[in-house]
């Protein structure tokens, strides 16, 4: 389903949104489109399957209805119970503007709920449950708790201020009116930054009605979506099995890419398919928010960054061993982020996480340095490598490759698996090289969207 082409020209929420309390700005935005243009599509969901559209005069009603139980429960907390996303949003907004503490946990972390106690549960049905503990004061803190991805370890609830939810909104007239793709779990950092931006910039979420990239694809289409903000992985399988005449059709503007680091081979493909696109890469996690962006269209970032303080307030630095440090002002103190790094040129290139490195008799691997070399194999157009225990050697080198649909002519799957363990012998040290190969479909990826190092 379209845009309908007499939609009227987007505007700015209110020019005075900026000035609203963090809090209430959610709220705030989505009531004011409301107000001027009730019928205007702030969500569709099932894009890409026929899709429904939900307009913000309903989001408004839904979130003015919710504000008035909270208000007269008062309670404690809540937990976001809901799978639909335009419920995710009013529990937001109304917690928000009531000033209710929120946690928003994914389905692999629900267990955590246990540490918020007293808090009253909300689902789809936005309707809370009656009775539970009552807030005794209204000048606590209205913190949003959301749970980590889990990967470097079980997830872990964390909590921000609305300051620190919304400090990566952009707000200028750019940015308003446009059709972002939510292929990110909505529960999770980085699919909270899509519909928080869409929304407060009179925008148009689109909900895919899955994260198959042929899903994906159709709904950026259908919806005339221009944003898309996704993680590597799925920007690569989307550019490998997208209908060309599809890719076309598709009018991208921006590609956001998070959750891993992009390598430069990608980022080539990407702008050859959508020369139109501007393309950056967004490092951020859920305990620290967005870091730094990249919008040169390079892999990594450049080396001057490092020791310096970048326009956000942030510092870099590093380990000897690479791991990147950030310290994200001068009041606070370096965190140790995991994520390894290697000066190439004038560039330092992300090389891994120190979770997933690979220590074979002794010698550590580094998974992506070889899922980079079996990318670059003729028929091969991604790969993943991990780490399986071994008696002999403490753990051994692992991949699993998926071929180009068709293969080069010529080549059969077999020939295929054999060039790739060939390159790797030519190219790597011993260690590194995969014990075992496999050729799989498509990879696996967790549910925020990742590839996987460790076997399930």
């Amino acid at each position: 389903m379209n845009p309908p082409p007499n939609q009227p020209s987007v505007q700015s929420p209110n020019a005075h949104l900026a000035d609203a309390s963090a809090e209430d700005r959610l709220a705030f935005a989505i009531c004011e489109v409301a107000r001027r243009h009730s019928d205007r599509t702030a969500i569709v969901t099932a894009a890409g399957d026929g899709g429904r559209a939900i307009d913000y005069g309903t989001l408004a009603t839904a979130i003015t209805r919710l504000e008035s139980v909270l208000d007269a429960q008062r309670p404690v907390g809540v937990v976001a119970r809901a799978v639909r996303p335009d419920a995710l949003v009013v529990i937001a907004a109304a917690c928000g503007r009531q000033h209710v503490p929120v946690a928003f946990l994914a389905e692999d972390s629900r267990d955590l709920v246990g540490e918020l106690r007293d808090w009253v549960p909300v689902d789809d049905t936005l309707s809370p449950p009656v009775g539970g503990a009552r807030r005794e004061f209204d000048a606590i803190a209205t913190q949003v708790v959301v749970a980590t991805s889990g990967t470097s370890g079980p997830p872990k609830l964390v909590e921000h201020s609305w300051d620190s939810l919304l400090a990566a909104a952009r707000l200028a007239e750019q940015w308003h009116g446009l059709g972002w793709i939510l292929a990110y779990d909505p529960t999770r950092w980085a699919g909270m930054q899509v519909w928080l931006q869409a929304l407060l910039t009179g925008g148009r979420v689109v909900v895919p009605a899955s994260r198959e990239p042929e899903t994906i694809l159709r709904a950026i289409v259908d919806e005339d979506a221009t944003v898309l903000p996704c993680t590597p992985t799925l920007l690569r399988r989307l550019l490998a099995v997208g209908d060309a005449a599809a890719l076309a059709r598709a009018r991208i503007d921006r590609i956001t890419l998070g959750g891993e680091a992009a390598d430069g081979p990608l980022l080539e493909r990407a702008r050859a398919v959508f020369p139109a696109a501007k393309i950056s890469h967004v490092y951020a996690t859920t305990e620290l928010g967005e870091v730094f962006r990249v919008t040169d269209g390079r892999a990594g970032f450049p080396a001057s960054w490092l020791g310096r303080t970048l326009p956000g307030g942030a510092r870099l630095s590093t380990r000897r061993d690479g791991e990147l440090l950030v310290q994200l002002s001068r009041d606070t103190a370096e965190v140790s982020t995991g994520d390894l790094l290697e000066r190439r040129g004038d560039r330092y290139e992300f090389t891994g996480r120190r979770s997933d490195v690979i220590v074979v008799d002794g010698e550590k691997v580094l998974p992506r340095r070889v899922e980079e070399l079996l990318r670059g194999v003729s028929g091969v157009t991604d790969a993943r490598v991990y780490g399986l225990p071994s008696a002999a050697t403490g753990e051994l080198v692992a991949a699993e490759i998926v071929l180009t649909d068709p293969p080069p002519p010529g080549s059969t799957p077999e020939s295929i698996r054999a060039a790739a363990l060939t390159a790797c012998k030519g190219g790597l040290e011993p260690p590194s090289v995969p014990k075992i190969l496999d050729i799989v479909k498509r990879l696996a990826t967790t549910p925020a969207g990742k590839v996987p190092r460790r076997p399930a």
